[in-house]
């Protein structure tokens, strides 16, 4: 009797090391391997199709500075974000692909707030437009950009328009703008996290790349 209860106590934990070890496999890198560059892609390709679907519905949205060359640059730079995080959670943390669309449904929420203080003008306006205008101009001739702060808006504000006369950008663009980060995020969580999963051998029971 004994040494049955410990057997199976024996046998219950192992199960439980191999199954914490196959929530920890269960991403497949060489999958990985072209996935990210896919995933990197596709994010592209539709931020264009939503930019000439938008520009087709609302000829006013070409004027839009930031459907140029910042969307090319932020959307690069948030999907290889993406990408690294993806791959770091693969590595260290069981259950890899929940906790990365948890993680990712977050950082979507965050990512919207900078475009939330572009409507609301003023201050906060001055504030995403200080924080993002980096982002944006990486690798631009200059390293100046179209995202940097306006004109005469110096240090101190020395000869630049008196604080708050920024206007809010009209709510049609910020729409815009919070469809690119989603569609963005979707992408990245959709094929991140499916693509990339082991195919389970059904006649073993082992995962297999």
């Amino acid at each position: 009797m004994l040494l049955n209860l410990g057997s199976m106590i024996a046998t219950s934990s192992s199960v439980g090391r191999v199954g914490q070890a196959e929530r920890r496999r269960q991403v497949s890198f060489p999958r990985l391997l072209w996935v990210a560059p896919l995933t990197l892609v596709t994010a592209l390709a539709a931020c264009f199709a939503l930019r000439l679907l938008v520009q087709a519905l609302f000829p006013s949205a070409a004027r839009m500075p930031q459907l140029g060359q910042p969307m090319v640059t932020l959307v690069m730079e948030g999907v290889l974000a993406a990408i690294v995080v993806f791959a770091v959670f693969a590595v260290a943390i069981p259950r890899p692909i929940f906790w990365y669309r948890v993680v990712g449904t977050i950082a979507l929420l965050v990512s919207l707030l900078p475009d939330v203080a572009l409507m609301l003008g003023g201050q906060w306006m001055g504030m995403a437009m200080r924080y993002v205008g980096p982002l944006t101009s990486i690798g631009m001739s200059g390293g100046g950009g179209n995202g940097g702060p306006p004109p005469g808006g110096g240090p101190g504000g020395a000869g630049g328009p008196p604080p708050g006369f920024l206007n809010g950008m009209p709510l049609p663009e910020v729409m815009v703008l919070m469809l690119l980060h989603i569609v963005v995020a979707v992408v990245c969580i959709v094929l991140l996290t499916t693509l990339t999963r082991r195919r389970a051998d059904v006649r073993s029971g082992a995962a297999v790349s």
